[in-house]
């Protein structure tokens, strides 16, 4: 059974992981007395009122303070999830024969950073060792106002580049340059959202913004609404495939309509998917493969401006089943490469 880690591990867990053996390691080891209260999550020296806390045990040392400091990270952002099942999937993708940075990932970029300095301040405070188990416990302690300030300074600047695409959005006649302007605020109304997560976790309240955030959602939501989207599914899988592709432009704010071959639109998305019987390796497990190529296209040039080809192979015990899982799988990359596709068009328009 192969496992797979269906996402990366954020900034913050890996600032965390920086500063193991960096000078963040105060506490000296006790092993003496009893349990110290600490250990349970309180301390009367380090409050919560001050403090965000995070406690770790491990077989030595460095595993209980990382797992400490793992601890604080967790209280912001649940990064990473493992699933345990017999899955292979590929994927490709290319623009213009070029991979492109897409304005959302620079939000998001800028984000982490603020996480990451944030994260820095982490400190491992208490160590003790339960001479009992031969098991190590470690405090790590994040200040509260130390941290704020870091969540601040990358709020207030994503609010000055925010009030500038509300501008632009606002005078844009032409209903490509609006929707470009709508994904990019959107984008930026997303990272200060995760900022505001933050400050809450850290005791703050809401942060006054330059931009009135309700006008502009609303405004963003308008003009994405305004163009005309279509999606051509056909072949094998046809419907799953429709359902995977919709489900990636509705993430990037965008609504679509169903079509037939040679429709027209401000943006058609067009997919052509197979399915195939394939031999495992065990003859109890039935193996089926889905595969797809799509192309996004500009209705205004009628140019492709992204293809992919994606596939995905399952097995189950019923031939059925494998069929249905491959087809699942297939819908819900093409779901993750289309929204990628989407945002990469109007990051670089």
């Amino acid at each position: 059974m192969k496992i797979m880690l269906r996402f990366a591990l954020v900034a913050a867990v890996s600032a965390l992981s920086a500063c193991a053996g960096s000078g963040g390691a105060k506490g000296s080891l006790s092993s003496s007395g009893g349990r110290p209260i600490w250990v349970e999550g309180e301390s009367s020296k380090w409050t919560r009122a001050l403090n965000v806390l995070g406690v770790g045990s491990g077989d030595d040392e460095g595993s209980a303070a990382d797992r400490a400091r793992g601890e604080i990270s967790r209280v912001f952002s649940s990064a990473v999830s493992v699933n345990t099942t017999v899955d292979e999937s590929e994927t490709n993708l290319t623009s213009g024969g070029k991979t492109n940075t897409s304005f959302s990932q620079l939000i998001a970029e800028k984000v982490q950073t603020a996480s990451k300095k944030m994260l820095e301040g982490v400190e491992i405070v208490e160590r003790w060792k339960d001479s009992a188990s031969a098991r190590y416990y470690a405090l790590a302690v994040l200040n509260k106002g130390k941290a704020m300030g870091a969540v601040t300074e990358k709020t207030t600047a994503l609010d000055s580049e925010a009030a500038q695409w509300k501008t632009a959005l606002d005078g844009a006649v032409d209903k490509f340059e609006r929707a470009k302007a709508a994904a990019k605020l959107s984008a930026l109304l997303k990272g200060r959202l995760d900022l505001e997560n933050d400050r809450r976790v850290l005791g703050g309240g809401a942060f006054p913004s330059t931009v009135d955030f309700a006008a502009a959602k609303t405004a963003a939501t308008k003009a994405l609404a305004a163009l005309d989207v279509i999606v051509i599914a056909t072949g094998d899988h046809a419907e799953d495939l429709e359902t995977g592709i919709v489900s990636g432009l509705v993430a990037t704010g965008l609504m679509a309509k169903r079509g037939a071959p040679g429709d027209k639109g401000d943006l058609v998305v067009e997919s052509k998917s197979g399915a195939q019987t394939v031999e495992g390796g065990d003859e109890r497990w039935k193996w089926s493969r889905a595969t797809a190529t799509i192309a996004l296209r500009e209705g205004r040039e009628d140019k492709i401006f992204a293809r992919f080809d994606a596939s995905d192979r399952q097995a189950s015990a019923d031939p059925g089943e494998a069929r249905r899982r491959a087809a699942a799988g297939l819908a819900k990359k093409a779901a993750e490469m289309v929204t990628a596709a989407i945002t990469d068009f109007f990051s670089n328009q």
